[in-house]
């Protein structure tokens, strides 16, 4: 994928709603995602996973992003959870302590257990 391109779609599987994004989180392309993204979880009314596993790097905006999508689920008692990082995005999380505020598996199936 271009790494000006920025994607993500979702499917429901059991009783969670899985968001995988595709592409760099930075401040180029998160503006083009963020109404969408709050779109979906608003309207899965059950737990969401977001796959990052397609995306290799992360700014603070793809955090700013991350955080905002997880006080708005919050808010509607939706369960949020991370899963698949790559190690450039893992190492990031780590400096910055969002395991603190993310649930966070090594990959997808982990995550649906």
């Amino acid at each position: 994928m271009n790494e000006d391109k920025i994607g993500i779609h979702s499917e429901a599987v059991g009783d969670k709603m899985v968001v995988h994004v595709q592409g760099n989180l930075d401040v180029h392309n998160t503006h083009k995602i963020e109404k969408d993204l709050m779109t979906l979880v608003s309207a899965a009314g059950k737990p969401v996973i977001f796959n990052l596993s397609d995306v290799p790097f992360i700014s603070s905006a793809g955090l700013r992003l991350l955080v905002t999508t997880l006080r708005h689920c919050q808010e509607q008692k939706i369960s949020i959870s991370i899963c698949g990082l790559q190690p450039a995005v893992e190492k990031v999380f780590d400096i910055i302590g969002m395991q603190q505020l993310f649930t966070i598996y090594p990959d997808l199936s982990s995550a649906l257990k």
